[in-house]
């Protein structure tokens, strides 16, 4: 069997990531995804964990919030990502319909998708995500929630009681030079910790949910 030298097999490194990362809000009543229940949030979940590979997509960090669902996702093209959604609001909409004899249709399948560029960038969208649920009051600390990545990516388990897997989430590159991989557990918790700037954790809340792209340079302390 030919190889090429100096790659590893594919079973012992891990799958590139696309090259470009996207911050995406889905505001709930604008997208009529309404995430009543914990039912409701597992299954759009399950949806959109399913749709990953078929469109060449990444899952970085993820929070469900009954009024809104944020992500961040590395995939080929904004076209890909686009179908992806799509295709995850209409498997969940069938699903809400059915089972609340409901007649909902979609309006829009999300309200920011913004292109992240600069590691620093992404690593405070990471944070960002993350911290969602203390922002409005939903959790108390970090991890205390299972609508959260934040129990797989600090912990490395799939949620606040460990029941759902890991696989589907994948550590994106621009951890690496901040938190090495022995020391990626830690590490991220450590970031995590740290309140971000406020100024600049406003500037960013307005920036992601405005722009179609962002340079780090334009608006990120970290280059």
């Amino acid at each position: 069997m030919l190889r090429v030298v100096g790659e590893r097999p594919q079973s012992a490194t891990r799958r590139r990531v696309p090259d470009s990362t996207f911050f995406i809000a889905l505001d709930t009543k604008h997208c009529h995804i309404e995430l009543f229940d914990p039912a409701c949030r597992a299954f759009y979940r399950a949806r959109l964990f399913d749709a990953l590979e078929r469109h060449g997509a990444q899952l970085h960090a993820y929070v469900l919030h009954v009024s809104e669902v944020q992500l961040l996702i590395s995939a080929p093209t904004r076209r890909s990502l686009e179908r992806l959604l799509e295709q995850v609001q209409r498997a969940y909409l069938s699903y809400f319909n059915q089972r609340f004899k409901r007649q909902v249709r979609a309006a829009r399948t999300h309200t920011s998708l913004c292109q992240l560029c600069g590691d620093g960038l992404i690593r405070e969208t990471y944070r960002h995500i993350e911290r969602r649920l203390l922002v409005v009051g939903e959790s108390r600390k970090l991890g205390d929630s299972e609508w959260s990545s934040y129990p797989a990516n600090a912990f490395g388990r799939g949620n606040a009681s460990g029941r759902l897997p890991i696989r589907r989430l994948t550590r994106h590159r621009c951890l690496d030079k901040l938190m090495p991989q022995k020391a990626a557990l830690a590490g991220y918790r450590d970031y995590l910790d740290k309140s971000p700037d406020p100024v600049f954790a406003r500037f960013l809340e307005t920036a992601l949910r405005e722009r179609v792209a962002i340079e780090e340079v334009v608006i990120s302390p970290y280059s």
